[in-house]
């Protein structure tokens, strides 16, 4: 007579680790999706804006170049207003805060906030691009 041979026998994961294990996992997911909801907002030209039918319900960023003689300034409140434009089209916009050392007509500036579709641009964020003053040169 052969001996019996014995089958290994394999540990089983209990139920409750593996329902641990997907709620863990699916909490992680929607934190990861909520915070990345949260935090999107869309980059759009002037013309793009205007053309765009969602951007009145959400916060929108808007890049464009400041136009000459369009500055009005209310420095008591901390109010600006101005016009912006792609090279297309041109957007007013209204903004209360700081406003940036460099910001002057003819300068990129980016706007962060909401638009009605009529009026100005309610901007809450007012970002100047600094003008490059570096230049490349290639000697051969």
């Amino acid at each position: 007579m052969q001996p019996a041979l014995t089958v290994p026998t394999r540990k089983r994961i209990p139920w409750s680790f593996v329902l641990a294990g997907i709620a863990i996992f699916g909490a992680i997911f929607y934190l990861i999706y909520a915070n990345t909801q949260a935090n999107a907002v869309y980059y759009l030209t002037v013309s793009e804006l205007r053309h765009c039918t969602i951007c009145t319900v959400q916060s929108v960023r808007v890049a464009g170049v400041v136009q000459d003689g369009s500055i009005v300034r209310d420095d008591q409140r901390q109010l600006i207003s101005f016009v912006m434009n792609d090279g297309k089209q041109s957007l007013p916009v209204a903004y209360t805060g700081v406003v940036p050392d460099i910001f002057r007509p003819g300068i990129q500036v980016v706007v962060e906030g909401h638009y009605s579709g009529q009026g100005p641009f309610q901007a809450q964020t007012l970002l100047a691009k600094c003008p490059s003053k570096f230049t490349t040169s290639t000697t051969h």
